[in-house]
């Protein structure tokens, strides 16, 4: 039989579960602040370099981005000789170097007046505080670690000049430069990952949005008429209304532009497909897959003349002595500092689901399919106590099926879509059907997470198991080696038999009650002359697909005012900063309609650097 194959699955969690820290203090009873270590210390002319403190370790906690950052510094003959960080709940990337640099730069000097541009100024103040809070549970006087020592371990700093800086290489970071250079303004691209693109490499053969679009060619198109009310609909009212409207508004500009400039074309053989959240027909797919376009917005990126830097992720804004942003500040990986001077910042720095820390807790043993650069740099920023930014809630969006296969976890809503009318069922693990499979994908996500264990599969004949491997490789954005990988199986399916009773003994699933869920959809589907599936004929050979879920995307973001720009603390709207893409604001709220959020990657990156082309021109 063609899926018959030995069970093996494999959850690839690259994340293990971050440990919160309640209601822990340090040795003394007390998490004493110190201002150490930052800009404008007093430098301490008495300082030694041995101190008045008790051997042995002690612990001191530390207040950082995330939440606590604790440490052990071990102490002998009025040295601090060792320091470990043994908890902490910071944004990975953007805080490894405070968290292994500061304590070396501490032990080497003796002092807590050390460098701290690292790239994660509020970690490594924490740094400071907690190893100031064990010096103190030592018994020590924390103004003896105040010699000056900086100036010692200082970035290289590369700077940088143009009209305009945008912070992510995603479609709409690269959309934001496109518009820019082909309007004729200098910009400068900083991406925090190896290379642009974004999340175009992990959504092969996607589509978007295209209604309103009045010169794409495009047979029987849709206006955009009601695709803000179907936003505000689809998210229960969470989402923001006025983005929501500018989305609708510019969506059929933006994509005869994408036609038209950029040279993105749509599967005209294809045509418009209805999708989940939307009452118009408005959603088709690319005629290229995501890997191809992203490869032909890195050639336009590169012709376009942009000055761009990769593996280097923001770690502040830059302003001048009236408090205006005059560009931003970004760390290499080879720990290099950029600085760009420019008249406009255009923050495209993409989601933070890439962030355990900044989703709720209960997704957090969820298989994330994306970029692990998405860990909500810009929301960092935000958190500025001198310059402080306001943040828009969100929610985290899953598609609602994955499989993992080996370290590959594949999006299967698709393939899974495709074969709805030849024979497909979702149940949970004692074998009952628990959702029309049909719903919107955001409602059989929630049902899944609603399951024992979040624990579903899929079950199918083979015939229809062949259609369904043959969609899902189609679509999977995967490597090479990983395509020859699976093609080169017999088959990828985990269980399967020669019936349905075979198969269900070989998934551990309860024979008897599967063979009755089937037996009962069989009977609607025979009783409905509307119902869209297909039946399951349970003497044939069966195939049983365990998912898993994963995140993909979350909304929310920097709060930003009807022309997306940021709001500072106040509530004040910052005219030459912008948020674009999957960072800015709400507009899709608690739930994202199907092919929208490359699409207003696109409208919102060209938006606004057509607000900016005003700007200057003025």
């Amino acid at each position: 039989m063609m899926c018959s194959i030995t069970y093996f699955t494999r959850i690839n969690r690259w994340y293990n579960n971050s440990m919160k820290i309640e209601n822990k203090i340090c040795k003394t009873g007390m998490a004493l602040f110190l201002a150490v270590g930052v800009l404008g210390c007093t430098v301490k002319k008495d300082s030694v370099s041995t101190h008045t403190v008790n051997d042995g370790n002690y612990t001191g906690i530390g207040t950082g981005y995330n939440g606590y950052v604790t440490v052990s510094a071990s102490f002998r003959n009025g040295m601090l000789t060792n320091v470990i960080v043994t908890d902490e709940q910071e944004t990975d990337g953007v805080s490894d170097a405070a968290l292994t640099k500061i304590p070396e730069y501490v032990i080497d000097d003796q002092s807590l007046n050390v460098d701290v541009s690292t790239g994660a100024t509020q970690t490594s103040k924490a740094v400071l505080e907690a190893i100031g809070n064990a010096i103190t549970a030592a018994n020590g006087n924390v103004e003896e670690w105040q010699k000056d020592c900086t100036g010692k371990n200082k970035e290289k700093v590369i700077e940088e000049e143009s009209d305009v800086t945008v912070v992510g290489g995603g479609a709409a970071g690269i959309a934001t430069v496109l518009r820019l250079q082909e309007k004729g303004y200098t910009t400068s691209l900083i991406e925090k990952d190896s290379e642009i693109g974004g999340s175009l490499r992990y959504f092969a053969n996607s589509g978007q949005i295209v209604a309103g679009s009045t010169k794409a060619n495009l047979e029987g198109v849709d206006t955009a008429s009601t695709l803000a009310e179907d936003i505000t609909a689809y998210s229960n009212q969470t989402n923001s209304p006025t983005l929501s409207q500018l989305f609708e508004d510019q969506i059929g500009e933006t994509v005869d532009w994408q036609s038209k400039i950029l040279g993105i074309t749509f599967d005209k053989k294809i045509g418009y497909v209805p999708t989940d959240g939307l009452s118009l027909k408005s959603v088709m797919m690319y005629d290229e897959s995501s890997g191809e376009i992203d490869d032909l917005l890195q050639k336009e990126v590169k012709v376009s003349g942009s000055s761009v830097y990769t593996n280097a992720g923001i770690i502040g804004l830059r302003y001048d002595e009236s408090g205006k942003v005059i560009g931003i500040r970004a760390k290499k990986s080879n720990g290099d500092i950029i600085e760009t001077t420019s008249k406009y910042v255009v923050l495209a720095t993409g989601t933070s689901a890439g962030n355990l820390n900044l989703i709720p807790e209960r997704d957090r043993n969820s298989n994330y399919l994306g970029l692990k650069t998405n860990t909500g740099d810009a929301l960092a920023l935000a958190k500025d106590t001198e310059h402080p930014y306001q943040i828009e809630d969100g929610s985290v969006i899953y598609n609602y099926l994955g499989y993992s296969v080996r370290d590959i976890t594949l999006d299967t809503y698709l393939a899974t879509k495709s074969i709805l009318s030849k024979g497909v069922v979702l149940v949970n693990n004692t074998g009952e059907r628990f959702i029309d499979e049909t719903e919107p994908y955001n409602q059989i996500s929630e049902a899944i997470h609603n399951q024992n264990n979040a624990t579903s599969y899929l079950v199918m004949n083979e015939e229809v198991y062949q259609e369904w491997k043959k969609k899902l490789l189609s679509t999977a954005t995967i490597t090479k080696a990983e395509e020859k990988y699976l093609q080169s199986m017999y088959a990828i399916v985990p269980f399967s038999g020669e019936t349905l009773s075979e198969a269900a003994v070989s998934a551990d699933l309860d024979t008897q009650k599967l063979l009755e869920t089937i037996s009962y959809h069989n009977f609607e589907i025979e009783a409905s002359s509307t119902n869209l599936m297909g039946k399951i004929d349970p003497e044939k050979p069966t195939c049983i697909i365990p998912l898993n879920k994963y995140r993909y995307e979350t909304t929310g973001g920097l709060k930003v005012d009807d022309h997306l720009n940021l709001l500072d603390g106040s509530g004040q709207a910052k005219t030459n900063v912008f948020a674009v893409g999957s960072i800015a604001g709400n507009v899709f709220g608690e739930k994202m309609p199907g092919g929208a959020g490359l699409a207003w990657a696109f409208v919102s990156g060209k938006y606004v650097a057509d607000e900016i082309v005003n700007a200057l021109q003025e």
